[in-house]
Order: structure tokens, then sequence, then C-alpha cells
């Protein structure tokens, strides 16, 4: 790994790439291997043949059968490649993970959530290249109107999503917010090759989220996608992939990168726009007379 994360990415390797590249076309023994290589690459460079078939719930002869595929000399020769790649990585949330199994009631409290949350945002910066950063920026600037879609957890982060990039932007809308998968699908009907999609999600994915992205895809839109890693179904469908990592020793996925990613592409568009700050000033305006300042004698007068 290059000792700028900046200018690189865990999943640039050569190693990570190949396994991406071939994930949707393995047999189902090996996929799941290489789906929890693309997930955990950090554990998944520490453990041995049968520990690996152990937590793939597949066998050695599986894991070898993946390394032959990836043509690195064996198991041996992909543990090689996994740990030169991975050298300078360190997870904090496997570690905390670990300490809390030690610990009697399994006590959970801020500080650890600050070291989860810290983990998954330096994660996010050494696994994002600029250029794909920029790229999404791009897209979304030059769109003609912005779909956002989540399900579950994330239909949330859509919603945010939109209603902070829609200041900024010529069209930006949440289209899974209200009636479900169903109005989802209604709402995206008129998406055109002039649009983008922008689509969030983690695990467990959402079918009808990457149903309705390859939907996007087929009428020619840009669809983006903000998830987890490489091992997500909506790499095969997106034309950009932001990753954040949602790994969290307690919880079932962690949200911190995203809302970070989600932010960060805000301001990116601001950046772009020279209204933007017209805008901002525009906006605030718009709603002081809604809000109390304090010590003044009517909401929003000095």
């Amino acid at each position: 790994m290059s000792d700028s994360p900046k200018n690189t990415t865990v999943y640039a390797s050569p190693v990570m790439r190949k396994l991406a590249q071939i994930l949707a076309d393995l047999p189902p023994s090996l996929r799941k291997v290489a789906d929890f290589i693309l997930r955990h690459p950090l554990k998944a460079a520490t453990l041995t043949i049968e520990e690996m078939a152990a937590e793939t719930a597949t066998s050695p002869a599986a894991v070898n059968r993946l390394a032959k595929v990836l043509d690195v000399g064996g198991y041996s020769g992909m543990k090689a490649e996994l740990v030169a790649t991975l050298q300078q990585m360190v997870s904090p949330v496997d570690k905390l993970r670990n300490e809390l199994a030690q610990r009697p009631g399994g006590a959970f409290g801020l500080h650890e959530q600050i070291q989860s949350a810290t983990s998954n945002l330096d994660t996010a910066g050494s696994n994002n290249h600029p250029d794909t950063f920029e790229a999404v920026v791009t897209c979304l600037i030059q769109a003609r109107k912005i779909y956002i879609l989540g399900f579950g957890n994330s239909v949330y982060l859509a919603g945010l999503a939109a209603s902070t990039l829609m200041p900024f932007c010529a069209d930006a809308t949440a289209i899974s917010m209200e009636g479900g998968n169903e109005n989802a699908a209604y709402r995206l009907a008129a998406i055109t090759q002039d649009d983008v999609l922008l689509a969030i999600s983690l695990p467990r994915y959402s079918l009808d989220t990457l149903q309705l992205s390859r939907f996007a895809h087929e009428r020619g839109a840009t669809v983006l996608a903000i998830t987890d890693s490489p091992a997500s179904p909506l790499t095969h469908i997106a034309r950009h992939v932001l990753f954040a990592p949602a790994d969290h020793p307690v919880l079932t996925s962690s949200y911190i990168a995203v809302l970070a990613l989600i932010e960060g592409l805000v301001a990116g568009v601001m950046a772009r726009n020279k209204e933007a700050v017209k805008l901002a000033t525009e906006l605030t305006e718009s709603v002081m007379s809604y809000l109390h300042i304090p010590g003044s004698s009517k909401p929003g007068k000095p």
C-alpha cells in the first residue's frame, strides 16, 4: 500500500480489484470467501486457511480454489498479497470488539463509540479516491434532476441528502420517503439520461434499492452509490461508488461514514456553485422570522 493514502485506496490494490471484478461470477462457496475478504480485509490477512473457512462457513478447499482463481500462488500467496496491501492498516473497531468480548457484561460507553466512529471515518478517508469524490460532485452539479434513494434506515439518510442538496442543485428529491417501494418506483418512472440517481445502501442491502437502481441504469440515468464495500451489489450498477465503512462492535451497521460523505458532497457542490454563498444567505434570511433570537422581544427580530 502506498505511503500516501490520499492517492490510493485499499480497494485499488491488484488483489482487491480482481476480487471485486470477479465476485459476481464466482460459485457460491467461493463468493462467500471473496465477500468476506472484501468486507474484512485486515482480518482476512491474519487468518489461516482453516480459520478463513470457518469464518466464511465454507471449507479450506473453497478458500484454496479462490486463491487459484486469483492466480497469486495459492493461499500463502493470497495471504502475502493481503498482508502487503494492508500492512499499514489498523482496525480499532476489531480491536474494540475483541476488548468488549473480554469485559464482564460487555459494557459500551461514549469513549468506545468515539473510537468506533473515528475508525470508520479514517477508513472512509483512505478508501475513497479524491478523483471519485470529485466525479460524484460533478455528476450532481450537472444533473437535470437528482433522485435520492434509500430504504430501511437509509431512508432517513436519503432525506437528509435531498434536503441539504436541494438549495444548491437544480432539483433534488428523496423518492423513498412516503408510500414505500411502490411510490418510490412511481416517482422514479420519469428518470432520464440527463438525471442522476444517488442510491444509499448498507448491509443488509435492500432488494428494492437494487431493482430501482437497475431500472435507472437501464433508462440511461447516471447511477451513483454510497455503500460499504466492493462486496456490495450496487458496485456493479453504479458509475461511481463512494465507500462508507459500516463496521460497529455492537450495532448491525454504523452510519457515521455515510453522514460524513453526504456532508462532504453537499460542501463539494456548494464550493463549485458560485451562487452558493448568496443562496445560503438568502436561505438563512428567509427563515429568520420563524426563529427565536435570544434577547429579542419578537421571533427573528433583534
